[in-house]
Order: C-alpha cells, then structure tokens, then sequence
C-alpha cells in the first residue's frame, strides 16, 4: 500500500488525496513522525476540507505528546466549524477526548455521532469502550449488542466484547463477597437470633441472583456466551452466593459437621474476595490516574487552544 500511495504522490504532488492516503498508510506501518509529516502537507494543500483535518488528528493521536494533543485539538475544533454535521468529524473529536481521559465529552461526541448516522458501527463500538472504562460492564454490553449482530467476526469488536465480558464477571465476585460479608457482619452482631440471620441471607442472596439476573440478560447474547464461558468467575460467583446462608446456618454453631461445611465455603469465597479487592483496588487506582491526566490535559492541552496568549 505505501509504494501505490508513493506512485500516487509522485503523480500528483499537488493533490491533498494521494497526501493523506500516503499519511494512513504510515500511521498503519506505525511511522507516526512521517504520517504527521504527510498530514500535515495534506492538510496544508487543503485547509477547506474536513478530511485533512480529520487525518491530521489521527496521526497526531497516534503521536500523543502535549504540543502534538494541542495542534490536534485545533484540528478538531477547525473540522467542526467547516462540517458540523459529518459524523466522522464527531468520531475523530471523541478520539481526542478519549485520548486526553475526558469520557464525558467522549461520550457526548460518539452521541452526536448516532444521531447523525443511528447505524455507524464505529462510534457503538468506541462508545461501549467510554461506558466499559467507566466501570460500567453492562451498559457497554448493551452499546455492543448491534455491533456484534452486524459483524460478529470482526477483530476489534471481538476483543471489545471480551474485555466487557470479563470486567462484568470481575463485578459479579465484588457484589458477591459484598453479599457473603454483610451475611457475615449481621451473623456476628446478631448472635443467636436465627430468624434475623435467616431473614437477611435470604433478602441478600435473593436481592444478589436477581439484579445478577437481570443485569446478565441485558448482556447481548454474544456476551453472555462469553460470561457463561468463564471457567472461574461463575463458579467463584456460585460459591459466594451458597456461603450466605451457609453463614446463616453454620456461623457461630459448634457442631463439627457445621464448620466442615463452612470452613471450605469460606476458604474459597476468602479467595474469591482477595482477587476481587485487587481488582477494585485496581480500577480505582486507574481512574485516579485518570482523573488526574484529564486535568493535567485540561491546561497544558485544551485551555492553551480555547485561551491562546497574547503574543
């Protein structure tokens, strides 16, 4: 593709189109310093078109330094202003805004993007991707159902749906060791008084399976697949919802028969909860991260653009 795009140059050096084809046939060969370069001649021998400004971003994207984050901001704005209803305009502006961690905006530009075009797989496909990085599983399962109708074999959007797949088991373990140590919690306060244990494992569990139900048919049925699938989650998921009224029953009770039902449960839903207190641990570390770059970007990238200073 890179020699064609080089014939096409040499053809027509005057001519943006060649230009830019030359510029995403290097950005795909990850040469980012020379798809800039080449977006950026695009872009200077047609300002007027949105699609050099659009090109222009994605390279820069790829390039992901703050001066690099600033001229593409420009990009977007100035693609926005020549074709404010073109939805390839709006996908590339959601770029950015992933990009500088702000999945507020992202969001909003991928919305705009479907009411220009409801059908446009790309900006589904990279809309679940705001809601899955928002730690919101199930949602972006429901923004990947039509995607995955349409084209169930496509790489990206397997992987996607995937990744939703497995972040929607990683909630169920932490919902579940919630359930079992609130169990646990009422079955030490409240001692001997078997009703009140009694009464709560079965509104906790009960209250557990149903959300985890309907939460699970929102899933598209490609996802569910997947949940169904996961050889430990859903087992794990399993063992913490027995250990609720296992607790109600056995906590605190001196028969040997009891703790030998118990011990295991608890062995394993302890296990089970470790694993999902690293996970939460993590998510919340990485929107911390998050939180802090979307600032850091909101001064050195955004405001510099929308604020130039005085020269």
């Amino acid at each position: 593709m890179l020699a064609a795009t080089e014939q096409a140059v040499a053809a027509a050096p005057g001519n943006e189109w060649p230009h830019r084809l030359r510029s995403i046939a290097l950005r795909k060969l990850q040469w980012v310093d020379e798809s800039v370069q080449e977006a950026r001649r695009a872009l200077h021998l047609a300002p007027h078109l949105w699609q050099t400004q659009v090109n222009l971003v994605e390279s820069l994207l790829a390039d992901g330094s703050v001066p690099a984050l600033r001229d593409a901001y420009r990009s977007v704005r100035q693609a926005r202003l020549i074709a404010p209803e073109e939805p390839e305009v709006h996908i590339a502006a959601g770029r950015f805004y992933h990009a500088i961690s702000d999945p507020a905006a992202a969001r909003r530009c991928y919305q705009r993007t479907l009411a220009l075009d409801p059908h446009n797989g790309t900006a589904r496909n990279n809309l679940a991707v705001v809601e899955l990085r928002q730690g919101r599983p199930t949602r972006a399962g429901e923004r990947l159902q039509d995607v995955l109708a349409e084209r169930p074999t496509d790489a990206l959007y397997q992987r996607n749906a995937k990744a939703t797949a497995l972040s929607w088991t990683h909630r169920l373990l932490e919902f579940g060791t919630l359930a079992w140590l609130a169990e646990l919690v009422i079955a030490q306060v409240s001692g001997r008084l078997w009703p009140v244990r009694l009464g709560a494992a079965v509104l906790i569990a009960g209250g557990y399976l149903g959300v985890a139900w309907l939460r699970y048919r929102r899933l598209a049925p490609a996802l569910r697949r997947m949940v169904r699938e996961n050889r430990y989650a859903v087992p794990l998921g399993a063992v913490q919802v027995v250990t609720v009224p296992a607790i109600a029953l056995a906590w605190g009770s001196e028969s040997v028969l009891a703790r030998f039902l118990l011990t295991p449960l608890l062995i394993v839903s302890f296990a089970a909860g470790a694993g999902s207190l690293i996970q939460l641990r993590n998510r919340i570390v990485v929107r911390a991260v998050r939180v802090v770059r979307r600032w850091r970007y909101r001064w050195t990238v955004v405001r510099p653009v929308e604020r130039p200073q005085e020269t």
